[in-house]
This record gives C-alpha cells, sequence and structure tokens, in this order.
C-alpha cells in the first residue's frame, strides 16, 4: 500500500513538474505581434548610439530598424536635428529596398540574350521602374537617382548568388553611402 502512494506521489509530483515546464517555456515563446512589436522600437543601445551620433554606422543591418533619434528629447534646435537624422534614416530604408530591386532588375536584363535585352536607357532613367522626373526631386530623388546609378555599377553582386544573399549585400553597401550623406540635403527640402 505505502508503494502505490509513493509511486503515485512521484508521478503526481513529475505530472506538476512537467506542467511548470511546459508553462515556462510557452510564456517565454513570443508570438509575431511580439517579434513586431519588439523591432518597431528602438533599442536603449541604440538610442545611445543616436545620442553619440554614431547609430546610422554603428546597428547592425540599421535599414531594418527604426529612426533611435525619435526617442531622444532636447532643445528645439536639437530636436529639428533629430528630425532631419530620422528623415535621412526612413528614405535611405526605403530606397535601400529600391536599390535592391533595381540592382536585380539590372542582372537579370543583363542575363538575358541581347535581343531580348530591355533599352538600358530604360533602366538608367528609371523609366522601366515606372519612375519620371519628379521622383527625382528633393533628397529622396538625390538617393533614388544614386540608387539607379549604384545598381547600373554593382548589378553582379546578384550573380551567383541567393536573391535575399544579394539583396542584404546591396542594402548594406547602399546603406554605408546613404547614412553618411549630408543632412544639408533634408534641411533644404524643408526651405
Amino acid at each position: 500500500m505505502q508503494l502505490n502512494r509513493r509511486v503515485f506521489l512521484a508521478q503526481l509530483l513529475l505530472c506538476f513538474s512537467l506542467l511548470s515546464i511546459a508553462s515556462t517555456a510557452i510564456a517565454k515563446e513570443k508570438s509575431a505581434y511580439d517579434l513586431l512589436m519588439e523591432r518597431a522600437i528602438s533599442k536603449p543601445h541604440e538610442v545611445e548610439l543616436a545620442r553619440k551620433g554614431i547609430a546610422e554606422t554603428s546597428i547592425d543591418r540599421a535599414w531594418e530598424r527604426p529612426c533611435p533619434y525619435r526617442e531622444l528629447r532636447g532643445t528645439e534646435e536639437e530636436e529639428k536635428e533629430f528630425l532631419y537624422h530620422c528623415e535621412r534614416w526612413d528614405d535611405c530604408v526605403s530606397v535601400s529596398a529600391q536599390a535592391s530591386v533595381f540592382t536585380q532588375a539590372f542582372f537579370q536584363n543583363h542575363q538575358r540574350q541581347p535581343d531580348d535585352q530591355v533599352p538600358w536607357k530604360l533602366y538608367k532613367d528609371g523609366s522601366i521602374f515606372l519612375l519620371n522626373p519628379s521622383d527625382f526631386k528633393w533628397a529622396d530623388g538625390h538617393l533614388r537617382q544614386h540608387a539607379l546609378k549604384f545598381a547600373e555599377d554593382n548589378w553582379r553582386l546578384f550573380e551567383g548568388r541567393d536573391a535575399h544573399e544579394a539583396s542584404d549585400m546591396v542594402e548594406d553597401k547602399f546603406w554605408q553611402w546613404c547614412s553618411a550623406e549630408p543632412l544639408t540635403l533634408w534641411k533644404a527640402d524643408d526651405l
């Protein structure tokens, strides 16, 4: 009788242990919403890098992160500067994604037989991408113009690589150039 009681208690203890482990594991598992929210908010170390003015070059895969300058507060003049940083950040994010698309399109056109190639002029002026002259105005237009030139010069990044890997390389190289563009371009847009 006492043996049955001990076996029963051991099984009961094991059951409670398994339940507590399972509930802990479930609690630690993040939902897609949690992951999305985590990516949408700047992390403290990213805000500190923004405070030092080196966020663009020091955050790994910065083009996938929100602008940490939004979290900073200061004088009215400093906050305007933070706003320009974020405008540049957001424009660099969107245009670096476009640079990847442009580069892949240049690569694919180059891979075609000469008779099947779309005229290069349509790629160079952006009309193949449904861009018109008004898309090249202001600071983001300057970035877009560079993205087209970048794509023309760097289409080989897609050669022999997985498209996702090549796209990451394009975005990384474009980000390095874009994040160093002077804020005067964005300040001039406000005038």
